[in-house]
């Protein structure tokens, strides 16, 4: 039993961490606005509780923006711990807010994780983007894809947001339907497109759908798609006084179970230093 569950457990963890990062849309802050709202955020810091099917908590999600001028600087980290499985991951990305097509330019990306599985070999790596323009410049390291992977095109890499940069995008949508849209994401080695649609509201909260369509760098019948089972849910709850709507759940069917991230507490400054706070 045991060896069946260790490589589910791994492939459970690729689909949910990218997933949820993206889909965790907390507002970014300072000067910045978007048209037709009030300014966003000076900073914003959240925390996120991990759980699973038949384990409860299993670890935490913690997500930092902040916005000096036009340019945005993300940090997160997570981390779960089981008996069978144990990871830790770092991310910082940094860019400017634009006013018009994806909203958010990345000018880099780094991700460095640890991860030790039952039996197995601790792995250790550390992934870092560069940005030129619109375009992905450059990958280090720069791993020599399999065979099998289908191959990602130059055209692929332009006007895409790495994983952070998707939360800042997300954030900076239409406040009225912000489940109606697509992010293009590029992670480094895989090309996906995460599409969101309004599934219903309930009370104030929208609730949306999300999908994880891969593009490339992936191999046939694998990825981040390949062991979601069902529909990825994201719940967003609106905060008019700093206009913005916040991730208050994020809920990830997988083929082994089904893993969910909580918001525990969520503050904001904003930049006349008025403080909000959202608790559980």
């Amino acid at each position: 039993m045991t060896y069946r569950v260790r490589p589910a457990a791994r492939r459970m963890l690729a689909a949910f961490v990218p997933a949820a990062l993206v889909v965790l849309g907390t507002a970014p802050g300072g000067a910045a606005q978007r048209a037709g709202s009030g300014p966003l955020p000076a900073n914003v810091d959240a925390v996120y509780r991990i759980s699973f099917t038949g384990l409860g908590k299993i670890g935490h999600f913690h997500f930092n923006s902040a916005i000096n001028g036009d340019g945005y600087t993300l940090a997160a980290d997570a981390k779960i711990d089981t008996a069978i499985f144990d990871y830790k991951g770092n991310m910082s990305s940094r860019g400017v807010v634009t006013s018009a097509g994806i909203s958010a330019r990345p000018a880099d990306y780094a991700f460095h994780y640890r991860q030790k599985t039952f039996l197995k070999k601790k792995k250790i790596k550390t992934l870092n983007i560069a940005f030129t323009g619109p375009a992905v410049s450059k990958v280090t390291p720069a791993d020599e894809p399999s065979p099998k992977t289908v191959p990602v095109t130059p055209e692929q890499l332009r006007n895409v947001l790495d994983p952070l940069s998707g939360v800042m995008a997300l954030s900076l949508a239409n406040a009225a339907n912000p489940c109606a849209q697509k992010l293009p994401i590029y992670d480094g080695k895989q090309r996906f497109d995460v599409v969101f649609a309004p599934l219903r509201r309930a009370g104030a909260d929208h609730v949306c759908s999300v999908r994880l369509v891969p593009i490339s760098g992936h191999k046939p019948g694998e990825g981040a798609a390949s062991v979601i089972k069902g529909n990825i849910e994201l719940v967003l709850r609106p905060v008019p006084k700093a206009n913005v709507v916040i991730p208050y759940r994020v809920t990830v069917p997988t083929i082994i179970g089904t893993a969910e991230l909580n918001s525990e507490r969520v503050d904001i400054t904003m930049p006349d230093q008025q403080r909000i706070a959202l608790r559980r």
